[in-house]
């Protein structure tokens, strides 16, 4: 299974969670965006660039909170409410990143719940030989 594969798998099924969301990326903590998807005939505010931008920036956030995990908790996701969409940064367990752009016309708990849930029972940014299933 190349990795392709994997990740068209992972976005067709959040893209199937909900209408509203609008945009979904996987990146690496080195920045390495591996896959991006977009609900089709989506307005996207944000370039290439900018969205690289954003994952620096989102990564650098998500290192700087891994200090409190002992005191808090591990994260579970972040939220960054615009006044044109909702940018959810989710932890996989593989280490790796999602980046998700919900509709702000949505119900965002009920929508976080479903991205949250389908996360932690599949993570497909893992290698083949890490699935047991």
């Amino acid at each position: 299974m190349s990795n392709q594969i994997k990740y068209d798998a992972i976005m067709q099924r959040l893209f199937d969670l909900d209408k509203n969301i609008r945009f979904a990326a996987v990146a690496n903590l080195n920045g390495e965006i591996l896959a991006t998807h977009s609900r089709p005939n989506t307005n996207l505010y944000l370039t290439h660039e900018d969205t690289l931008d954003t994952i620096q920036h989102s990564i650098a956030a998500w290192k700087s909170r891994q200090k409190h995990y002992s005191k808090v908790g591990e994260g579970l996701y972040t939220l960054a409410v615009y006044e044109k969409l909702r940018r959810a940064t989710i932890p996989l367990p593989s280490g790796n990143l999602l980046l998700v752009t919900i509709d702000n016309s949505g119900g965002q708990s009920q929508i976080l719940d479903k991205i949250l849930n389908e996360v932690k029972v599949h993570d497909y940014t893992k290698a083949p030989d890490d699935y047991s299933h």
